[in-house]
């Protein structure tokens, strides 16, 4: 990768804007323990992570197992 790709990245932030930016963050923060290549290294680190992204080295979206649990306010219980 010669050039960042700015046409991946947009497309991230056009479909999926809420997921690409809590992504972005977590691997800003975690980007240390990543084997970056080489033509990333000296890039700025979002640039980093979103490229990480776009190339699909970082996967991201909602765990499969994760379910909502909803809990009902049981009005007639007794003192």
């Amino acid at each position: 990768m010669k050039d960042i790709e700015i046409a991946k990245i947009l497309y991230l932030a056009r479909t999926k804007k809420y997921e690409v930016t809590c992504a972005t963050f977590d691997t800003v923060d975690h980007i240390f323990k990543i084997d970056l290549p080489r033509s990333l290294k000296s890039r700025k680190l979002a640039v980093q992570a979103l490229s990480l992204i776009a190339d699909g080295i970082i996967k991201y979206g909602y765990e499969p197992t994760t379910t909502a649990h909803v809990v009902e306010d049981d009005e007639h219980e007794e003192d």
